[in-house]
């Protein structure tokens, strides 16, 4: 029998159960149980069987497909969201188109447009710098559920899911703070976006609190590269008064500071006190280990995947925003030598 002309009755048959029950199985049904799935799912491959996603779909008025939208992959830790992401979508039933923009909004409404023609049920996206609300007003307009992980999309109403930055820095800084440090720099991020914005508050608290000489600290922009941090630390280290302690925007700052200091007179962990964002998996193997702020990927990638199904379960649903507390792990980077 050529695999062609395979019918769903063909693989019922061939499995010693009803059509229904086929169909439930090859859409991944809760109903059944895990037993009559394998046992469907095998009889299916052995005659050849494929099924056809995209006719189901019309059929059903409804697709399995989610289309997600990655702003930036060459960094680990969105790489880490992903996957996870894609682990909890597959988990629900469904299957991820994903795409990377690479922080470029004419890429990011380009994938947009494509994931719309494949006729995707949802979006889920990390927005691209400089992203605003009439990117996405036709896609709102026909109702196409949209949820926004790590940065919010301005004057958009979906929900937003990301950690709690603020808290975040604040506690990283005040952790430099209590050893003593008095001479501190916040390093790294774009200037025009919300994540930024919310970093620096509480970089700023933290320092307030403290009632740290504001001739003391500096704030010190910078792209989200190694490069560019590695660039922007030399600089600073070049002043009469250099830092003690560097807040880092995230780890990818907070690598480049490593790497700007490797041949200077300064050493992490032992002149200059450095904390980073992400916690990544390079966190613990990089030299010293890299104190960073743990956000939870696993549970902002559950978050964000419960957000976006029940927004496709019910699209009258309130939007409703998630922020993840973070937790400070020191590591060597942050404790200096000479106040251990």
């Amino acid at each position: 029998m050529k695999s062609t002309s395979i019918t769903i009755p063909d693989v019922a048959k061939a499995a010693g159960v009803s059509k229904s029950t086929v169909s439930l199985a090859l859409q991944n049904s809760p109903k059944l149980r895990t037993e009559t799935k394998k046992k469907v799912m095998k009889a299916a491959k052995q005659l050849g069987y494929v099924y056809n996603q995209g006719a189901a779909n019309l059929r059903r008025r409804s697709s399995s497909m989610i289309g997600m939208i990655i702003n930036d992959l060459t960094n680990p830790f969105f790489a880490e969201l992903a996957i996870a992401l894609e682990r909890h979508f597959s988990e629900a039933g469904y299957v991820v188109m994903m795409a990377n923009t690479s922080e470029d909004r004419e890429q990011q409404d380009k994938v947009l447009r494509a994931f719309c023609e494949h006729g995707v049920a949802g979006i889920l996206i990390s927005p691209a710098v400089g992203t605003q609300q009439q990117d996405f007003a036709s896609y709102f307009a026909r109702g196409l559920p949209i949820v926004s992980v790590m940065q919010p999309i301005p004057g958009a109403e979906c929900d937003y899911i990301a950690p709690d930055y603020r808290q975040g820095i604040q506690e990283a800084t005040a952790h430099l703070i209590d050893q003593g440090i008095t001479r501190l720099a916040f390093l790294g991020g774009r200037l025009e976006t919300a994540a930024y914005q919310e970093r620096k508050k509480g970089f700023l608290k933290a320092v307030e609190d403290a009632g740290i000489d504001a001739d003391n600290i500096q704030i010190v922009p910078c792209p989200v590269t190694r490069k560019a941090a590695s660039e922007a630390v030399q600089q600073l280290i070049e002043q009469e008064h250099p830092p003690q302690g560097i807040v880092c925007y995230c780890d990818i700052v907070a690598f480049g500071v490593n790497f700007g200091l490797r041949n200077s007179a300064f050493k992490v962990g032992v002149d200059i006190a450095v904390t980073g964002f992400d916690d990544v998996l390079a966190c613990d193997t990089v030299s010293p280990p890299l104190s960073s702020m743990r956000p939870f990927s696993d549970q902002l990638a559950r978050l964000a995947c419960d957000s976006l199904i029940q927004k496709l379960k019910d699209p009258s649903r309130p939007v409703s925003n998630h922020l993840v507390k973070p937790k400070l792990i020191v590591r060597e980077s942050s404790i200096l030598a000479t106040l251990k």
